[in-house]
């Protein structure tokens, strides 16, 4: 017996050999229930990953704040309280991160026509009589009412205010604030 009988005569090789084409795959049924399956499963998780990447916008605006007052600190040390310091601001899509005056608080601002103007959002300082004080930093959403808005103080004291009525929206993204009630101010968690 040769080589090439040895292999035909084996028991697998007959089983692949007796099998007629079109037996192979899935039916028609399968396929069906399979892509049922994975609507039903994508109805199910699709709502809470869009809501993932919200939540992720505002914890980013959250930490563009506090970069911020980082960076101005930063200038502190190395002497530079004048006019010129300034911090380079997170561009965001969702946030407006600025300097306002250091006696502005976060519910003063109402949305992003009440900052000041560009040029003096990413000024570290305001100098006035000779004397420097430092700018607070805040984060505005540029949708009102989806996102808090974020602020941290000249003292690094975090304040947010939550964002607006769940009807707009379906779910407000109040991440981080310590309370959910519309248009509280608070501080960070």
């Amino acid at each position: 017996m040769n080589l090439a009988t040895a292999y035909l005569s084996k028991p697998s090789t007959q089983r692949i050999l007796s099998r007629k084409p079109g037996q192979e795959g899935f039916s028609l049924i399968e396929l069906v229930v399979v892509i049922a399956v994975l609507a039903v499963l994508t109805a199910i998780a699709l709502p809470n990953f869009l809501g993932v990447s919200d939540d992720a916008s505002a914890r980013s605006a959250q930490q563009a704040v506090i970069t911020a007052f980082k960076e101005c600190q930063v200038q502190k040390a190395r002497g530079n309280t004048s006019a010129t310091a300034d911090f380079e601001p997170t561009k965001m899509t969702e946030f407006i991160i600025s300097a306002v005056p250091a006696a502005t608080l976060v519910n003063n601002i109402a949305n992003a026509a009440a900052l000041p103007a560009e040029a003096n959002r990413d000024k570290c300082y305001v100098v006035a009589g000779g004397i420097s004080t430092m700018n607070n930093f805040i984060a505005i959403p540029t949708v009102t009412g989806k996102f808090p808005k974020f602020m941290t103080m000249q003292n690094n004291e975090k304040t947010c205010q939550t964002g607006g009525p769940l009807t707009t929206y379906g779910k407000t993204y109040n991440v981080g604030c310590s309370s959910d009630t519309v248009d509280t101010v608070s501080t960070w968690r």
